[in-house]
């Protein structure tokens, strides 16, 4: 599949750590911008977090794949005027420190801007950068508490769950790349610098806006949308089941072998189900425990009942159809290692390598102004850092 690169004359400086900045920086990447990641010579803290391969996590190896890397110390006066010196020719900027940390080390919006008057800032945060909660940590954890996801993915245990991926973090990367790409592309005839203020708090709640609204207009928290939609043990294994409509009922009590559900006055509506969805669940459940889980697959399918296995991600990887449209293409590392790496929706494949921390120190650093000797003396007194001491 051939590899587009509609951002190819973007130059995008990407300073930020974790998931969402990187994840921002990694997208652009992806469509074919220079990606310029600047990391402290201990690299960015997600390199360590979690499994992975080639010494680095796996997110690691998706959020930062087809960028070049600096590895200097951006406290230090001559990390910074690196910095300052790369921004000077890119159209994005990303970071993702807490409010007023970029200001301290001289490289905020206002000193870019001095720089740079076209620069699109983008600043990641986890609560914003002018409310009273700015200078809180947050993490996708707290993101998913404190917007409310928590509260509506409730397991029957009634306890609010956190969804273990980072799903906030994630999204938050989507929406400042999305922003940050429109501002780069919404004002391309005489574009003046401008700071985009992109927080987990706001984009935990864009992906939650129907229930937010719904909250609105009802004064409460909302009611179960369609039950008995939900997941179901089975003789060997969990199926998830859902409907969208009142008609969506019948069938799914008809495969179960319990016609006479559809005319019980308990079952009728939505309303009347999710009134009396235990006694609902427990025939359901007893039910759905006679038979195995693709046995129920292909009962529900054969009468339009929406149902799927509940898959792990070696299920959904063995997939037929996620192979047949090469939704997660294997890629090699430098170690020879291939893996799984999920496209981008819409997008080609993506087989870029992630660099190592300071891979491209020698290059980069080059193109800031420092000549090799100069560029000898950060390394050896550890401001900067390059693989084995050589860079790119």
């Amino acid at each position: 599949m051939s590899q587009a690169k509609p951002l190819g004359h973007i130059v995008v400086l990407d300073i930020s750590q974790g998931i969402a900045g990187p994840y921002c920086g990694g997208l652009f990447a992806e469509y074919g911008a220079r990606v310029i990641k600047v990391e402290q010579p201990e690299g960015d803290w997600m390199r360590g977090l979690g499994h992975g391969a080639n010494n680095m996590s796996a997110g690691a190896l998706i959020y930062n794949r087809g960028k070049a890397c600096l590895g200097i110390d951006i406290k230090t006066p001559e990390g910074k005027a690196a910095v300052l010196s790369l921004a000077e020719t890119a159209d994005v900027f990303i970071q993702s420190a807490r409010p007023g940390v970029m200001d301290r080390l001289g490289v905020g919006y206002r000193d870019v801007k001095a720089r740079n008057p076209r620069i699109v800032y983008v600043s990641v945060s986890g609560y914003g950068l002018t409310g009273p909660y700015r200078s809180r940590p947050m993490t996708d954890t707290i993101a998913q508490a404190q917007s409310g996801l928590m509260s509506v993915n409730r397991g029957r245990d009634g306890i609010p769950h956190k969804i273990d991926t980072t799903i906030v973090d994630a999204i938050t990367g989507l929406y400042a790349f999305q922003a940050a790409s429109m501002a780069v592309f919404g004002s391309r005839e005489g574009r003046q610098a401008r700071e985009i203020d992109i927080s987990l708090l706001q984009a935990a709640a864009a992906i939650q806006a129907p229930k937010i609204v719904e909250y609105g207009l009802l004064g409460r928290m909302p009611e179960l949308l369609n039950a008995p939609a939900g997941t179901y043990p089975t003789k060997d294994g969990w199926i998830a089941i859902t409907l969208v409509r009142d008609a969506g009922f019948p069938p799914i009590a008809q495969t179960l072998g319990r016609p006479e559900l559809v005319d019980d006055p308990r079952f009728k509506s939505f309303d009347g189900r999710r009134r009396h969805l235990d006694a609902l669940i427990e025939i359901i459940e007893a039910e759905l425990a006679k038979d195995t889980t693709a046995a129920w697959v292909e009962k529900f399918s054969e009468a339009g009942v929406l149902a799927s296995p509940i898959h792990d991600y070696g299920d959904w990887l063995a997939d037929e159809n996620v192979r047949a449209i090469e939704a997660a293409p294997l890629a090699a590392l430098p170690s020879g290692e291939a893996l799984p790496f999920p496209r981008t929706p819409g997008a080609p494949a993506f087989d870029a390598v992630t660099p190592q921390v300071g891979e491209h120190t020698r290059t980069l650093l080059a193109e800031a102004g420092l000549d090799a000797a100069a560029i000898d003396d950060l390394l050896a007194r550890g401001v900067a850092v390059a693989p084995n001491g050589a860079g790119d």
